[in-house]
């Protein structure tokens, strides 16, 4: 059996402006750190868990942090330990734009793109992990759909600087991905690099 890897761990209180289910007030992402040939883009597989912070400490906490034996995860897929401090930002979509409002916005695209000397993704999305928020495609969009055809929303991205161990391809990331109106929080992921 591979163990899972703790990937993000969110408590209600460090973001406010995300919504929790009722009672829930811990985000847990983990995921297995093999590359799954029949998953999407041959990703990790990320797996969600909603807690109560109570619950958690009452379950008690791990000392050590499980990790797969040698050689059987892959390297890129291994986060390395850091804390989260969440920030607002504004995002703006790169791909997403209206067909109309894209074509409008070009030539301002273009011309900032041109004065900052980097393409528009870079400065309209927030490149790094994230609550919420666009994520910043590198491929056309794939926004999942639930089973009962809710186009989902963005939850997380985890996306490794390139100055860290973790480096999941060449760009992109891990998109987590959720549909609010079922009630059992259906989610989905994207592997995006």
């Amino acid at each position: 059996m591979i163990s899972m890897v703790p990937v993000a761990q969110l408590f209600a209180r460090d973001v406010p402006e995300f919504s929790f289910p009722e009672g829930m007030d811990v985000l847990q992402l983990v995921w297995c750190p093999l590359i799954h040939p029949r998953d999407q883009a041959c990703a990790a597989l990320p797996k969600l868990y909603w807690r109560s912070e109570a619950d958690v400490l009452a379950t008690g906490v791990l000392r050590d942090i499980p990790t797969p034996l040698e050689g059987e995860y892959e390297e890129e897929f291994m986060p390395s330990p850091c804390t989260v401090f969440p920030t607002p930002a504004v995002e703006y979509p790169n791909w997403d734009l209206p067909q109309e409002l894209g074509q409008i916005l070009q030539p301002r695209i273009e011309e900032l793109e041109e004065r900052f000397g980097m393409e528009y993704t870079r400065f309209a999305c927030a490149l790094q992990n994230k609550v919420g928020g666009y994520p910043a495609w590198n491929q056309p969009p794939d926004w999942p759909v639930c089973e009962r055809g809710h186009r989902m929303e963005h939850l997380l991205s985890i996306t490794p600087e390139e100055d860290l161990d973790m480096v999941m391809g060449d760009l992109g990331g891990i998109y987590i991905f959720l549909c609010r109106q079922c009630p059992d929080l259906p989610y989905a992921h994207r592997y995006d690099c």
